[in-house]
């Protein structure tokens, strides 16, 4: 009886150290790096790419899908063309992006047109064994007043390589919702009963709405609005952070 107890008390021990157990990721880091000219520092005519790139390493459908949606993500970043179908892979992208402006030069018979740049950083930014958290963060400049930068988040399922939906991370959209507009007004100084509107943000009929982007921590979740999203470009990006412990049961994956 002893024996068959603490055979199944290490049974049991096992099984919960094998489950809180995070997975381990086989991954390199490439760069990828075009340009029209040499000189890095030229401000016309001339046009140049790089990427820094996590990439999974593995043939399973699990890392397939995580590669794909990274390359994606990417793509849609930094893509100039005209039939983003064409790019392939990262080699593809950054030979399209100076192919792209040499065309647009000559097109244009300009022989002063402002240099083009592009950047681009895809990188695991937490995991564990419920959740991979990717951030592909990215600058473009393709002329005008300044150019645009951003961060896109992707919150993946390590089980099948898939994007969670947010109503997999949270239980109650509304009552999230709730919680981040009353961080949002207190870290922006917005009375709680004043308009959104009136004080400069971007949010139809003026109806607070919850950002496209979150990255998790280990201690909590930190919501990310993107320059332009719901304020102007002077203002930035908007990042509001809220521990586990405020969320409480509506974060699904702890």
């Amino acid at each position: 009886m002893k024996n068959t107890f603490a055979f199944r008390l290490f049974f049991i021990s096992l099984s919960v150290l094998l489950a809180s157990c995070t997975k381990e990721w086989k991954t390199t880091q490439q760069t990828y790096y075009k340009a029209t000219s040499s000189d890095t520092s030229a401000i016309y005519n001339a046009a140049k790419i790089k990427l820094k790139i996590t990439r999974f390493e593995g043939n399973d459908p699990v890392v397939q899908a995580l590669n794909k949606r990274i390359f994606t993500c990417v793509c849609n970043s930094v893509y100039t063309g005209e039939t983003i179908q064409e790019v392939q892979n990262y080699d593809a992208l950054v030979l399209s992006f100076v192919t792209n402006y040499t065309q647009i030069k000559a097109d244009l018979k300009q022989d002063s047109l402002p240099a083009w740049e592009a950047q681009a950083t895809a990188k695991i930014n937490y995991q564990s064994n419920k959740l991979l958290n990717v951030t592909v963060e990215y600058y473009l400049f393709t002329g005008g007043a300044h150019g645009y930068g951003a961060t896109e988040s992707l919150l993946f399922n390590p089980e099948n390589g898939q994007v969670y939906k947010l109503t997999e991370l949270f239980s109650n959209t509304a009552q999230l919702t709730k919680l981040v507009e009353t961080k949002f007004r207190a870290q922006l100084k917005i009375p709680a009963k004043s308009s959104l509107t009136d004080a400069g943000y971007f949010f139809a009929d003026d109806r607070f709405i919850l950002p496209k982007n979150y990255i998790v921590s280990e201690k909590g979740i930190q919501f990310h609005y993107n320059t332009y999203e719901v304020a102007s470009y002077a203002q930035g990006p908007i990042d509001l952070f809220i521990p586990y412990a405020d969320l409480g049961e509506l974060y699904l994956l702890q």
